[in-house]
């Protein structure tokens, strides 16, 4: 018997570990501290993250600018009718104020977790201010693994926000930041957003910066598993700030409106 031999021509695409930890020019780590702002957490990071990295793109110098986190708090829970309540927020409206409103300067309108200082109306300087700095590009990415990694690869971290179960509320996570898929025992206990700078085929895991102080976790950040970021369930709202307006470029052209 004749036995035909097939050629073939699929293979595995190559394991790839990106991290852009490296690109963020030194930016450190936040702390929300006692308020329940990690959405505006999590955005300041990722306009910085572009911010930076439109920098070294165009060869401008307005990359050491610290993204108002309490004036992004304050602005998209005007948005939501809870100015007056640490309510948290979502993701979404954040975004669409950074981009309608602007961020001021954190050193104009500063971070102060103690106080009732997060009720307040930041100032007309802070406004002003904010009109200079704008997310003039931003989209939602799809909830995909290939299109995570897209969007990562192109340098371009995207939050997005997870469900916290008490297995992640542990001391080993804590101390490692390797998170774990879900336990029979896990409890719910609150949602929390984040920013998604890396990942790592051969760990199976995204590399994830959280708002906790660098004391957390592997210097502030963790590593979210592709299972758990992929499950509907358990993560969703995911958005991505492609293009910004600094201080002193604001006359840069953005290539989408060419």
């Amino acid at each position: 018997m004749t036995i035909t031999i097939h050629v073939f021509g699929w293979h595995p695409g190559a394991k790839e570990l990106i991290d852009l930890r490296p690109q963020n020019g030194g930016f450190p780590i936040f702390d929300q501290g006692h308020l329940g702002s990690c959405t505006a957490n999590a955005l300041a990071a990722a306009f910085h993250f572009t911010l930076h990295k439109m920098t070294v793109e165009n060869h401008k110098d307005f990359a050491d600018f610290t993204p108002s986190r309490l004036f992004i708090y304050y602005n998209e829970r005007l948005v939501e009718g809870s100015v007056n309540q640490d309510a948290g927020a979502m993701i979404r409206d954040g975004i669409k104020t950074m981009s309608k409103v602007g961020v001021c300067p954190e050193s104009v309108w500063k971070y102060d977790d103690q106080h009732d200082f997060f009720k307040q109306q930041p100032s007309d300087k802070a406004y002003e201010l904010a009109q200079k700095c704008k997310v003039v590009g931003y989209a939602r990415v799809a909830q995909d693994l290939s299109q995570f990694k897209m969007c990562i690869k192109n340098g371009y971290p995207f939050v997005f926000g997870f469900a916290v179960l008490t297995s992640f509320q542990t001391a080993e996570v804590a101390r490692t930041g390797k998170m774990v898929m879900p336990q029979a025992t896990d409890q719910q206990l609150g949602g929390h957003a984040v920013t998604a700078v890396g990942y790592d085929d051969f760990k199976q895991c995204f590399i994830v910066r959280n708002s906790w102080g660098e004391g957390w976790g592997d210097k502030g950040y963790f590593y979210m598993p592709y299972e758990y970021i992929c499950h509907p369930a358990l993560a969703h709202d995911f958005w991505a700030i492609n293009w910004v307006e600094g201080f002193k470029n604001t006359t840069t052209q953005n290539p989408a409106k060419k």
